[in-house]
């Protein structure tokens, strides 16, 4: 992977999520958000709803 994909990918999170992975609380609560995904099976399997 280049460094120009990883640049792009980063800055897509950020613009995506409103949260800098360059920011160490941001990346802690990006990273969380990664793990949660993992452990509900997302996204092989569909999120639950909200109720």
């Amino acid at each position: 992977m280049s460094v120009r994909t990883v640049t792009y990918r980063l800055e897509r999170v950020r613009a995506l999520t409103g949260y800098d992975p360059a920011d160490p609380a941001h990346r802690f609560t990006l990273q969380a958000a990664v793990l949660g995904a993992r452990a509900l099976g997302w996204p092989e399997q569909p999120l639950p709803a909200a109720d």
